[in-house]
């Protein structure tokens, strides 16, 4: 019970750190998440506190690798892959053989192999972290997709180096023939293991959708649940199970298409799980980084007063080897990163080297080193632990002081060009998931117009202008509507429906509470003035006639009523064609983008009134669904640092846009 409630005190420093970030996002999360883990180190219950290094592998690092590969783009690593190997195989055992041996030679009381091991945790490097740093600078987009991508793989490589040379330290024993045998073994063995599995897991995946059995109860749990059993089976016949769960999620990334045949609500729901299930494993490493600091540094201290200083520059140095090795490494083009032109070479193989960043996986092998060895306490555990932590963080802060020198700020403002695109990005999906549920219907088929044409305006709209434009509509929607009463084209009940349609379109577009009193006065004061005593009274016998035989009544106002909506869908053309004139002959450079939101609400409403009460209805679900997937789609984006906050803010804006034009309520 206590063990329960001290994670639990963790995950609760975790959403803290996380919703101060929220707010006053100053700082990168990742000092957040420390600063908390140190405030809960001074509770007297983590005194003592260990977690088991095994779960660091199996709970922590397993889940996020998959969720890593599950949301790559296998397009773009397969374009890369080259690249990628490069800096994720070969640079990364390039640098763990060169730390470690730089490790040796500078404290001989580390044998080779705890060397080795050293170098092994601290290599790879950390995306997210990356992310979290570079968030008000402008990465240029090679460099950011090319860290995606090593981290990807450069993981998998530090974890089977990690995991040979502890088992060198265990046994003494190593040879390189017998090494490289058996990297390649666990190395690709991993891979393929996880590719079949993979593509089971994906099939069984995909038979329950087609078999209907697709509800969040059972597909978020068996997704969940699909890291530890890849890993568990992986690691029982001796292969890497984290690049197993890399090649999985990579699998589950390249179906996507075939996994999103199922309803907009578990799609939202698997997104939203994903995202907090990752950015609560992150943090959680985060702040134990900072719990464990404290207790560490004692211990340190206990055994020896000036070790602490001794590793401290150990690990500035080694930051400094492998800074210096990434730098090289893509300068002299062994990564073969093409897309790099000679100007922007230097500073592009800078920002590479300052962008390598130590995170999550680092410490988590750091804390999933063997409490004891040949049954006695390991004895320089805590100093592995000690230098990992510093060179997290020295990569955390250098690159936060010296990147915004190097590289342009990120503005705040979200281009046209790229709001565009990730709006076609966003309506595409939306449109894919409409024509391959419902693409066959009528109703699909009117709904993915309607999607489609999101694309049609482009730009943001003034407020001001539209909410003029709609005022001038609505004017002469409603002159065009008094003087068809007037002329008796229409009867005081049509009027008073229309009207009532009309206020409704008020409340959405025009905004006010003030303008949608007055609209009411006026048509109410209309629809009295129009009508006769004699109309007043005949409404009031039908009402107690009503309630005297319910029956009869109930199937008299269902024919009266398809037949008022008859009459309406005609006298509604009148007003719509005036006001689509006033429009055409009104637009101009500067309110082209207003006008064509305005048009496309009138030409919307003109249509949906044009059919049938069913197909409407059966257009508004699917419209809920699909704006429900559009703001999945962007959450996601938003989620996997594939959009900027402030884009993904524009595209909300956009979804709630076009939600109000779309949804033009017709009630009876």
């Amino acid at each position: 019970m206590e063990t329960i409630f001290l994670v639990l005190l963790i995950v609760l420093a975790v959403v803290t750190a996380n919703a101060i970030y929220a707010r006053f996002n100053l700082v990168p999360v990742a000092f957040l998440q420390i600063a908390a883990g140190l405030v809960l180190s001074f509770v007297p219950l983590y005194k003592h506190f260990e977690l088991e290094p095994e779960l660091f592998l199996f709970g922590i690092i397993a889940v996020l690798m998959f969720n890593d590969g599950q949301n790559t783009n296998i397009r773009k690593l397969m374009h890369q892959m080259g690249t990628t190997l490069s800096m994720s195989v070969v640079l990364a055992i390039i640098t763990i053989l060169i730390v470690g041996t730089v490790t040796h030679r500078l404290i001989p009381q580390f044998s080779l192999a705890l060397a080795l091991a050293l170098g092994a945790i601290i290599t790879p490097t950390d995306a997210v972290a990356v992310s979290s740093i570079t968030s008000k600078v402008m990465v240029p987009k090679e460099a950011m997709s090319t860290l995606e991508n090593e981290s990807l793989f450069n993981d998998a490589s530090g974890i089977v180096a990690f995991n040979l040379a502890i088992a060198t330290l265990v046994t003494g024993k190593f040879s390189i023939a017998s090494g490289v045998e058996s990297f390649l073994y666990v190395f690709v063995g991993g891979i393929i293991l996880g590719l079949v599995l993979g593509y089971v897991i994906v099939a069984v995946r995909i038979m329950l959708i087609n078999m209907r059995v697709d509800t969040p109860s059972v597909i978020v749990p068996y997704t969940l649940m699909t890291p530890f059993a890849v890993y568990l089976v992986a690691e029982a016949i001796g292969v890497s199970g984290i690049l197993a769960v890399v090649a999985t999620g990579l699998i589950h990334g390249l179906q996507q298409n075939k996994l999103r045949l199922t309803t907009s609500r578990l799609q939202i729901v698997m997104s939203t799980t994903w995202s907090i299930v990752a950015s609560i494993l992150n943090g959680i490493v985060f702040v134990l980084l900072g719990l464990s600091l404290p207790g560490v540094i004692r211990n340190l201290h206990e055994r020896d007063t000036g070790s602490v200083a001794i590793l401290v520059g150990l690990a500035a140095l080694l930051y400094l080897v492998m800074t210096l090795l990434r730098f090289l490494w893509t300068q002299f083009d062994f990564a073969e990163i093409r897309a790099w032109t000679l100007h922007d070479k230097i500073m592009n193989s800078a920002v590479m080297a300052f962008s390598g960043v130590h995170g999550t996986i680092t410490l988590a092998m750091a804390f999933s080193l063997p409490l004891t060895l040949g049954g006695q306490a390991f004895t320089y555990r805590n100093d592995i632990i000690f230098v990992a932590a510093v060179v997290i963080l020295i990569s955390l802060i250098v690159p936060t002081l010296v990147l915004p020198f190097m590289l342009p700020k990120k503005v705040s403002a979200v281009g046209e060009s790229e709001l565009s695109d990730a709006k076609a990005d966003m309506v595409r999906d939306a449109v894919q998931m409409i024509q391959s549920q419902f693409g066959a219907s009528p109703a699909g088929g009117e709904v993915i117009r309607i999607i489609e044409s999101q694309r049609a305006v482009e730009g943001r709209p003034n407020k001001a202008v539209l909410s003029a434009l709609y005022d001038k509509t609505f004017e002469i929607e409603t002159s065009t509507a008094e003087q068809m009463l007037h002329n008796g084209e229409i009867s005081s009940r049509e009027f008073a429906v229309y009207s009532k349609f009309i206020r409704q379109t008020v409340v959405q577009h025009a905004g006010g509470l003030r303008k949608h009193l007055l609209y009411v006065l006026k048509f109410q004061i209309i629809t009295r003035l129009s009508m006769s005593s004699k109309a007043r009274k005949r409404r009031k016998m039908i009402r107690q006639n009503s309630v005297r035989n319910r029956d009869r009544t109930r199937e008299e106002m269902i024919s009266r009523n398809r037949q008022l909506w008859k009459n309406i869908r005609k006298m509604e053309t009148k007003p719509y064609n005036r006001v689509i004139v006033f429009l055409t002959s009104n637009m101009t450079d500067e309110n082209e983008v207003e006008v064509g939101l305005v048009r496309r609400a009138y030409d919307q409403r003109h249509r949906r009134l044009s059919g049938t009460r069913d197909l409407q209805d059966q257009q508004n679900e699917l419209l809920v669904e699909a704006f429900q997937h559009e703001h999945n789609f962007v959450q996601s984006q938003v989620a996997s640092n594939k959009y900027s906050r402030e884009l993904g803010n524009e595209l909300y804006q956009q979804i709630s846009t076009d939600q109000l034009v779309s949804f033009q309520t017709i009630e009876d």
